[in-house]
């Protein structure tokens, strides 16, 4: 006989934190007399020896307090403990709760009760005297076995740091591609398009207004304005420059897509959840959204399906993503953003035909090879980094906003241009740092990870826009009776996923192929970003960047593993196949295969899960088996830790 779960409980280690908006810490580091300070989302960290611990100190020996409230939503009984190397204290409210110095770990704080609400935390974290460290916190109750403190636990007001706003504005804008010098952090080593095949795909009336006034396509370009528009030398050197760009052909330009592929384009747009990060031709403006009416202007129609098939073929830093769709797929997503865009009215171009060979003059003398490789113009060095760190960029140059005959404008925020300023005053340093948990965490936001993820607590952006593109699926029967299609958060996918699994996702081949092959919205590859996204992605939870080790089975424990995954046991197979046996019986939603799981999860991970699925993922159709350590069960005493012990040992080798 199944046996039946227990009744699924949310109150528990991650709903101890009640409606945080914005869950994070301050995190203030003190290297010999410097000093930083930072928002963390969690009190976690991982710094090898000759690593900086943040991009504003040097390398070495450092500190850091973590300090905040801790936020619980009932009374609880919690003991507290650490994971990692140097000397770590605990304090809350005023009192000292645990300490611990050299390999942290081996003792934990006596259980103490603390009442619903908020209570000052303050964690400070000694490194080796090498500079190296690691720390991670935990807490477990009687309720829950020992985990990590969820990051939604925490909540503090941390005053915005314009200079680390400012850095990265620098290495986003690429300041060092005409200010050679800089060195270090990841961004720095991205790059603007390769303009080789401009003109098989583009066309030549959108490049000329593009190049004339960036912004007003899209707000938060990082392509500086280098033309006056308001004159007509302006107007003829965007049509010289959209000339000679349309000699730089490679290939031939495919034909257009059938336009009868338009409304099977559609479905794909609706089911890849495409308004997550887009705005439909006709509909209303969002400033954090890439519009889409401008698509059937901008591409060639026969170079779109290209396009969508690799976005970054002639640009590899793009922050569209690659889908892997195949030919039928592209084509029928090209048709419909033409046919959708295409309808759009526009006002005649006032600007005059363009001279290709001007053009080429003109982009040799506006250094586009700094920014764009392979055009044949110039690639010319302005004053060096450490130059231009010494001047007022408040008073002059590109940050100021005053214009100059060689200046270019950059479309900056006013917040934007203060926080460049306020970098300015830090020198270069920052710049030859590269801090792998921060560039994970700022290409997090970059890419717009949350626009399909929730995230802490927060929803995604899709699950609150999916509705605008609904009506393109409206016509196709059955669309709304299909397994569900929620994506996993991301609150804990630093330390639920092996490094190399997670690299391998973000790059398009994950080991074992999809882990969820019956989602419409499927994972897309960031392929440049793959590696240093799922380093920094561990190293922000304080985890070590690895693969799996090599399978160490107890054959009894797994035996007893395989029979509790049963028919006969918590029905897991129910849901979930095992290698090429399928599920007996996915009623509402399919589970992950488990034979990838061995090479998805970490140990620790799967146990906090196996505990309580719900405190974990809210909203998770999977059920719970265990209530304050105990099972319905009767194998290994009911004891649920050794019989999801007993799980792991079976799915290690399935």
């Amino acid at each position: 006989m199944r046996s039946v779960p227990f009744v699924v409980s949310v109150l528990s280690a991650t709903t101890l934190a009640a409606d945080i908006a914005r869950a994070e810490l301050a995190a203030a580091f003190e290297s010999g007399s410097e000093k930083d300070t930072r928002a963390d989302r969690l009190p976690a960290l991982l710094v090898k020896a000759g690593e900086s611990p943040t991009p504003f100190l040097p390398a070495g020996e450092f500190k850091v307090t973590w300090t905040g409230k801790l936020v619980l939503a009932e009374r609880q009984r919690l003991a507290f403990s650490f994971e990692g190397e140097g000397k770590a204290t605990l304090t809350i409210d005023g009192e000292e709760v645990h300490t611990e110095d050299g390999t942290l770990g081996s003792t934990a704080s006596k259980s103490t009760r603390f009442n619903k609400g908020e209570h000052d935390v303050s964690i400070t974290y000694q490194s080796k005297p090498d500079g190296s460290g690691r720390f991670r916190l935990f807490w477990e109750e009687r309720t829950f076995p020992k985990q990590s403190v969820p990051p939604t636990a925490f909540t503090a007001e941390v005053a915005a740091d314009p200079a680390r706003q400012g850095r990265l504005l620098f290495a986003e804008n690429h300041c060092s591609k005409c200010h050679m010098g800089a060195a270090g952090m990841t961004e720095l080593s991205e790059f603007g398009p390769l303009l080789l095949a401009t003109g098989s795909r583009l066309n030549e009336a959108w490049i000329a207004q593009w190049l004339a006034n960036p912004s007003a396509f899209r707000p938060d370009t990082r392509m500086p304005d280098l033309i006056d528009e308001s004159t007509a030398d302006g107007k003829q050197q965007a049509a010289d420059l959209a000339a000679w760009l349309m000699t730089q052909k490679v290939g031939e330009t495919p034909a257009a897509p059938d336009k009868a592929l338009a409304q099977k384009g559609g479905e794909h747009f609706h089911r890849l959840g495409c308004v997550a990060c887009h705005t439909q031709a006709g509909g209303d403006a969002d400033p954090t959204r890439v519009p889409l009416e401008n698509v059937a202007f901008k591409f060639q129609p026969g170079a779109l399906a290209g396009f969508l098939k690799k976005p970054d073929a002639w640009y590899a830093h793009i922050g569209m993503p690659d889908f892997a769709l195949s030919d039928a797929e592209a084509n029928e997503i090209a048709a419909f953003l033409l046919d959708a865009s295409g309808k759009a009215e526009r006002k005649p171009s006032d600007f005059p035909k363009g001279d290709a060979a001007k053009g080429m003059e003109i982009a040799s003398a506006l250094n586009c090879g700094n920014c764009h490789a392979g055009t044949g113009a110039m690639n010319v060095t302005l004053a060096t980094t450490d130059a231009i760190f010494a001047k007022d960029w408040a008073a002059t140059g590109c940050v100021s906003g005053k214009p100059g005959a060689k200046t270019p404008k950059l479309a900056l925020a006013d917040d934007e241009r203060a926080a460049l300023v306020a970098f300015s005053k830090k020198g270069t340093a920052p710049l030859t740092r590269n801090v792998l948990a921060e560039a994970a965490a700022a290409k997090l936001k970059s890419l717009h990870c949350t626009s399909c993820h929730g995230m802490d607590g927060q929803a995604s952006r899709l699950d609150t826009t999916h509705v605008e593109s609904k009506s393109l699926v409206a016509h196709v029967q059955g669309e709304n009776e299909k397994l569900e299609q929620s994506r996993p958060h991301l609150t804990y996918i630093g330390e639920m996923l092996h490094a190399s699994f997670m690299e391998g996702i973000i790059n398009g081949a994950p080991p074992g192929g999809r882990p969820r092959p019956w989602l419409d919205m499927r994972m897309p590859a960031f392929h440049a970003h793959a590696n240093g996204l799922a380093v920094g992605l561990a190293r922000l939870h304080g985890v070590e960047p690895g693969k799996p080790e090599a399978p160490q089975v107890d054959a009894a424990l797994a035996e007893i593993g395989k029979k509790i995954i049963g028919a006969d046991g918590f029905g897991c197979t129910t849901c979930h196949g095992v290698g090429p046996v399928k599920p007996t019986a996915a009623f509402e939603v399919e589970g992950i295969n488990f034979a990838l799981a061995h090479e998805r999860l970490r140990k620790e991970w799967f146990m906090r899960w196996m505990d309580n699925p719900a405190a974990v993922t809210p909203g998770t159709k999977m059920p719970r088996y265990s209530e304050e350590g105990k099972s319905q069960r009767p194998e290994l005493d009911g004891d649920a830790a050794k019989q999801f012990d007993a799980i792991w040992n079976y799915l290690q080798k399935p």
